[in-house]
C-alpha cells in the first residue's frame, strides 16, 4: 500500500510540474521567429508590449526569476544559446530563470502537500514523497536549460544546412543587378516558407542594414548564429564592402565550397556507417553462424561421450 501511494505521489507531482511547464513555455519563452514569420515583426512587437504592459505577469515573472540565485559564470553561455535558439524578445534570460525556478518550486510543494495529505499514519510514504519531490525539483529547473541548448544546436544545424541553397539564390539576384540589402529581403521572404530559421535570420540582417550599416548587421547575424560557414559568410561581405570590389564571384565560389564540404561531410558519415555495421554483424550475425556451423558438430560429440563405454580390462 506505501509502495502505490509513493509511486502514485511521484506521478501526480511529475504531471502537474509537466503540466505548468507546457504551459508556461508557450505563454513566456516563444520565439520572437515565430512572430516575425507571421508578420513581419509587427505582432512580436505588438506582443512585447503587451506583455510589458502587464503588471500581474511582469510580477510574476520577476519574482520567480529572483528566487535562486544565478551564476555570473554561466550567463554568457545562456545568452549564447538563448541567440542560437532564436529567443531575440527582451527579458528573455529573464523569463526562461523564471520557469527553471517556477516549476522547482511547483515541485517541492506539490511533493509538501502530497506529504501533508498523506499524513504522519504513513511516514514511510512521506520520506519517499518529499525526497521524490527534491528529486523532481532538481530535474525541472535542469531540464529547461538542457532542452534550450539541444534547440540552439537543432537550429543552426538547419541554418547551416540551408545557407548554400540561399547563397545560390542570393547571387542570381545579384547577378540581376539587385543591390545585396534588396536580395537578403527578398530571399528572406521566400526562403521562409521552406527554410523558416534562415529566412528570418535574413530579414533581420535586412531590417539591421536600414538602421545601422551593412557591415554591422553581417557581423550581428554571425555574432548570433556563430557557427564557421556563417562568419565566413559575414567576412567575405565585410571585406568586400570594405575594399568595394564585386561580390557576385565571392558569393559563387563560397556557396559552391559550402556544398563540396557538406558532400565530403555527407561522404564521411556514410563510411563511418560500415564500422557501425561491424557490431551488430559481430554480436547478432556471428554468433548465429557459429552456432549452425557447430551445433551439429557440438552435439554429436556429446552423444558419442554419453554412449562411450569404456573397454574392460583382462587380466
Amino acid at each position: 500500500m506505501l509502495d502505490l501511494l509513493t509511486v502514485a505521489s511521484f506521478l501526480l507531482v511529475m504531471s502537474l510540474v509537466w503540466l505548468v511547464a507546457v504551459l508556461l513555455r508557450r505563454w513566456w519563452v516563444a520565439p520572437a521567429g515565430t512572430a516575425l514569420a507571421e508578420a513581419g515583426g509587427a505582432h512580436a512587437a505588438r506582443g512585447a508590449r503587451a506583455e510589458s504592459d502587464n503588471p500581474f505577469a511582469r510580477a510574476l515573472v520577476e519574482g520567480l526569476a529572483g528566487q535562486v540565485p544565478q551564476a555570473w559564470s554561466g550567463s554568457e553561455e545562456l545568452d549564447k544559446d538563448l541567440r542560437r535558439a532564436g529567443y531575440y524578445r527582451p527579458g528573455a534570460r529573464q523569463r526562461l530563470t523564471a520557469l527553471r525556478n517556477g516549476l522547482a518550486i511547483l515541485a517541492i510543494v506539490a511533493a509538501g502537500a502530497i506529504a501533508v495529505g498523506l499524513g504522519p499514519a504513513h511516514q514511510k510514504a512521506v520520506y519517499w514523497t518529499l525526497g521524490l519531490g527534491v528529486l523532481t525539483a532538481i530535474v525541472a529547473w535542469s531540464v529547461p536549460r538542457v532542452v534550450l541548448a539541444v534547440n540552439a544546436r537543432r537550429r543552426v544545424s538547419r541554418i547551416r544546412a540551408a545557407l548554400p541553397d540561399a547563397l545560390d539564390t542570393i547571387n542570381m539576384c545579384l547577378e540581376g543587378g539587385v543591390s545585396l540589402r534588396d536580395c537578403l529581403t527578398q530571399v528572406g521572404q521566400e526562403t521562409i516558407a521552406v527554410h523558416p530559421d534562415l529566412g528570418i535570420e535574413l530579414l533581420i540582417v535586412a531590417q539591421q542594414a536600414e538602421i545601422n550599416s551593412f557591415e554591422f548587421a553581417v557581423q550581428q547575424f554571425a555574432g548570433r548564429i556563430d557557427a564557421p560557414e556563417v562568419v565566413s559568410f559575414s567576412a567575405i561581405v565585410t571585406q568586400n564592402q570594405r575594399l568595394g570590389t564585386g561580390i557576385t564571384e565571392s558569393v559563387r565560389e563560397f556557396a559552391d565550397n559550402l556544398r563540396l564540404k557538406r558532400r565530403q561531410m555527407a561522404e564521411a558519415k556514410a563510411s563511418l556507417a560500415e564500422l557501425f555495421l561491424l557490431f551488430p554483424v559481430v554480436f547478432c550475425l556471428v554468433p548465429s553462424v557459429i552456432l549452425i556451423l557447430l551445433g551439429p558438430f557440438v552435439l554429436t560429440l556429446v552423444d558419442r561421450f554419453r554412449s562411450f563405454v569404456p573397454p574392460r580390462i583382462v587380466q
